[in-house]
This record gives structure tokens, C-alpha cells and sequence, in this order.
């Protein structure tokens, strides 16, 4: 690397005016001798986030975006030379706490002996990526021990507010912006919650082209994949799956009579396909792994924006939206929860059930309405929790709210956009005001 570059590259970045700054929920935490790792898929926000861990001394931040051409072709070897340059630059930073940001980390090959370097010279290290060479288990791996992994999602419906500069008070939530709340809810189900989608106006290009560029960058290079008529069709699987059972033999049947594929194959391409965060399959809970592994799983897609390239369905895009607020509950401030659905095989099924060290404790229905389905969805919750001895129950609705009690069970029934408003800390039934 030429010295004069990384200087140059450095010094731009601190002379330039940064962006306004939307607070995030995840708070990673930065410690001494490990990195910070925040994965995710693309174009959820990472960059941003790294942003607003900038204290007010910008000099003692050194971020790389390895996206950047200045920074094209850098390997391990150099990030001596970029540290060099750096105390070129602000030697009266030698020996006081600075912090390197390296944005898109995966695109350095053998990253880690990079982060290594940094870690062992006494730098706090915050990385991100969006591939799958960023995995947890990877993560895990290659730094060994060292790595601390923390997974960004887009916008929660409590975000996706704070960037339409809707503040909601108590007083909001029994007043008439409940109707201004549930019109905005209803564009966040169509539209999701990736930042740029909910600033911009032109939401479906670039749900579009944040879909293309998941599938060429995050899938097709990465892993080598050459049968582009297979992942198109498995993608479109996918997205017509949402909120649905679904198996790796059904999806192998499907596309087995055009593509004559392997079962292999199709698992290749699906594990792909989720290891970009594209979508998230729901196992079952049992306390048999062998039936977990067995059972149909549940398709969940990271953004409901994604569902409008398939066939749109209100009640499914609920369904997901709630998948989504647990899932981010769970990687934002309860890591212990585990994500399940229950049911299945002459039982009753219920969409979620949570569970805290193998013990259950919520379960949550979701449906538009209970003037059709009351009896069913009660008679599902109950007995699920008498089954596995939860007795903290909910269902959430479009709008319906109330209390129901029978055969020793009380369900609480809560609207979804309360829901999704509730505190992130504590059980849903627990949590809505």
C-alpha cells in the first residue's frame, strides 16, 4: 500500500462531515483485546452503526471501508503500514485508547490475521460484514476466542418511526394517532425496514436492487454458483414460502421433475441462501432433536419489503413482521431465547414458542382477526401451554385487544402494532403498556 494514500484516506475521512445519525437499538460493546463483530445483511445499517460508536475525539477513530478503491488489493501484511501512517498523521495519539472501525471486512483475504495484528498491538477493533464468510461460527473460528458477534437487522417498527420522526407518547397509544400508527404500520408490512426504503420514495427499485445485489454478490460469487436457472427458481421457492411449513425434501421434489437436481444441490443453494440473511428457516420445538431436524420448517424472510416480489398477504407479513421482532429481541438483548414454532403431527400448531435454557416460556399465535377463529386459535394456545407447561400467553391481531380466561388460562390478546411497540426487554404478553 502506498503510505501517502492511507494518509490521504484517513485524513478525508475525519476532515469530512458525517452523515445525520439515526439511533439503533443494538448497543455492541466495544472490550479491550477482543473485536466487535456486527453481521447482517446488506444495506441493513452497519455502516451507520459503526458511525454512531465515534466518540467526540474523531481522530482516535480509524475507519476503513475496504469497498473504497483507495483501499483496493489490501491484504493483512498491510495494516502495519496503515498503523504507521496513522501515528504519521496524529503522533500525539501514541499510547492513548484509538479505535479501528474496518467496515466490509470480508473483502481482505485472511482478514483475521489483520484483526489479530490490530487486537495484539492494543486497539480496540470494531469490524462488519454481510457474507457469509462473516458467520458467527466463522467468526468464532478464525479469531480464535477472540471475536465478540453481533447480528443487525433492519429497522424495527419502533426504528422505522424514529426515521419517519414519529415520536409516540403513553397518552398516543388510547388516543386517535392509533390511526396514523396503523396507516404507518401498514407501509412498514409493505415496505419493510431497510433504511434507505424508508427515507427514499422510490421503495420498490430499491428493494429491487438490494435483491439483485444480494443474489449476484452475497450468493452467486460467493459461492462459485453456476446454475443460475436453479437459485432463480429456488428463490422464488422462497419468497412464495414466507410464513409457511417448508422442508428441504419439498423444496427438492418441486424443482426436481425441471432442474433434475440433487437433494445436495438444493441444500447448497438454500444454505446459501440464508447464510446471506436472505431468510431464516423455524424449527419445531421438541424435545427429540431428531424429530427438530425431521419436522417441516418455517420459511421467515429478513425484511417483509422482500414479500412484494412474491404474492403479497397482510396476515403473512404479520406473521413474519413478529418473527422478526423476536428474532431481534433475541440478538439485541435476550442471546439466551430460543425460536420456535410448536405443533405439528396431530397437534395443534402454535406460530411461536419461546424458550429460556430449553424451558418454555411464551407462546404466541398470530392472526388478522378472531371473529373467525376464536375458538381455534384459544384451543391451540391452550393446549399447548398445558402441554409444555408455559402458561404465559398471546395472540396478536391486527387490532383486537382484550383478555381471555378459560380453563385456568388467561391469553392475552394485543394489536399488532402495540406489540411491536412494546418494551424489547421483556415477554410480549409481559411488555405492551
Amino acid at each position: 500500500m502506498n503510505a501517502e494514500e492511507i494518509k490521504r484516506y484517513i485524513r478525508l475521512f475525519h476532515e469530512r462531515e458525517l452523515p445525520r445519525i439515526f439511533k439503533r437499538e443494538l448497543k455492541p460493546r466495544v472490550y479491550p483485546g477482543k473485536a466487535t463483530v456486527v453481521i447482517g445483511p446488506r444495506r441493513s445499517g452497519k455502516t451507520y452503526l459503526l458511525y454512531s460508536l465515534i466518540g467526540g475525539e474523531r481522530e482516535r477513530h480509524v475507519y476503513l471501508n475496504f469497498e473504497n478503491p483507495l483501499l483496493f488489493g489490501i491484504v493483512p501484511k498491510d495494516f502495519p503500514a496503515v498503523v504507521d501512517a496513522y501515528f504519521d498523521l496524529y503522533p500525539e495519539n501514541i499510547g492513548k485508547e484509538v479505535f479501528f472501525f474496518l467496515d466490509e471486512v470480508q473483502n481482505v483475504p485472511n482478514w483475521e490475521l489483520g484483526v489479530r495484528y490490530l487486537l495484539d498491538e492494543g486497539f480496540k477493533v470494531v469490524l462488519t460484514g454481510s457474507s457469509s464468510k462473516l458467520l458467527s461460527r466463522e467468526v468464532a473460528t478464525q479469531l480464535r476466542g477472540r471475536g465478540i458477534s453481533y447480528t443487525l437487522l433492519p429497522l424495527s417498527f419502533r426504528e422505522f418511526l424514529e426515521f419517519k420522526g414519529e415520536k409516540v407518547e403513553q397518552r398516543d397509544l388510547y388516543g386517535r394517532k392509533v390511526h396514523r400508527l396503523k396507516k404507518l404500520l401498514e407501509e412498514y408490512l409493505k415496505f419493510g425496514g431497510f433504511p434507505e426504503v424508508v427515507l427514499f420514495d422510490d421503495k420498490v427499485r430499491i428493494l429491487e436492487e438490494y435483491l439483485s445485489v444480494m443474489i449476484t454478490k452475497d450468493i452467486v460469487e460467493r459461492h462459485g454458483i453456476r446454475n443460475f436457472g436453479l437459485i432463480d427458481a429456488i428463490i422464488k421457492v422462497v419468497l412464495s414460502s414466507y410464513s409457511k411449513y417448508s422442508s428441504y425434501s419439498s423444496i427438492h421434489r418441486y424443482l426436481r421433475s425441471e432442474f433434475g437436481t440433487s437433494k445436495t444441490t438444493v441444500l447448497e443453494y438454500l444454505k446459501a441462501l440464508a447464510d446471506s440473511f436472505f431468510f431464516f428457516f423455524l424449527p419445531k420445538y421438541s424435545p427429540s432433536e431428531k424429530e427438530v431436524q425431521r419436522a417441516p420448517k418455517k420459511v421467515y424472510l429478513v425484511d417483509t419489503g422482500l414479500s412484494i416480489f412474491s404474492k403479497k398477504d397482510v396476515a403473512r407479513d404479520m406473521e413474519n413482521a413478529v418473527f422478526l421482532e423476536l428474532l431481534r429481541r433475541k440478538h439485541y438483548w435476550e442471546p439466551e431465547w430460543e425460536l420456535y414454532y410448536y405443533g405439528g403431527s396431530g397437534e395443534r400448531k402454535v406460530d411461536f414458542l419461546l424458550a429460556k435454557e430449553g424451558r418454555p416460556v411464551e407462546l404466541i399465535q398470530v392472526t388478522f382477526s378472531l371473529s373467525e377463529s376464536l375458538e381455534r386459535e384459544v384451543s391451540a394456545l391452550i393446549s399447548a401451554g398445558k402441554a409444555v407447561g408455559c402458561r404465559r400467553l398471546t395472540i396478536v391481531t391486527w387490532d383486537e385487544e382484550e383478555m381471555i380466561e378459560k380453563d385456568g388460562m388467561r391469553i392475552s390478546v394485543v394489536p399488532l402494532w402495540k406489540f411491536l411497540l412494546s418494551s424489547p426487554r421483556r415477554p410480549a404478553s409481559q411488555a405492551h403498556p
